[in-house]
């Protein structure tokens, strides 16, 4: 696991009662991993939004996109394993 560093965070009343009932309710174990979590999906809807603008400034398919997503997954592989 990654070292983890503390920080203090700042929230209102109302926004610190919904947390809580998340953690209440054992979707989440705690706030913190509530927090980490609503951080990594920030991320990827940026990485998703990211995407979308470089598909479309490309001129690029849906199937175009898939596609080149398996040719990249599958020179990867071959690189992590070899040919055989």
């Amino acid at each position: 696991m990654a070292k983890m560093r503390s920080v203090q965070v700042r929230f209102p009343e109302e926004e610190l009662r919904r947390i809580d009932r998340y953690v209440e309710r054992g979707e989440y174990p705690s706030r913190s991993e509530f927090i980490r979590d609503a951080v990594r999906k920030a991320e990827a809807i940026r990485s998703i939004g990211t995407m979308r603008r470089l598909v479309e400034d490309e001129g690029l398919t849906e199937q175009e996109l898939v596609e080149g997503g398996m040719e990249v997954r599958e020179e990867l592989f071959r690189e992590l394993v070899g040919d055989g």
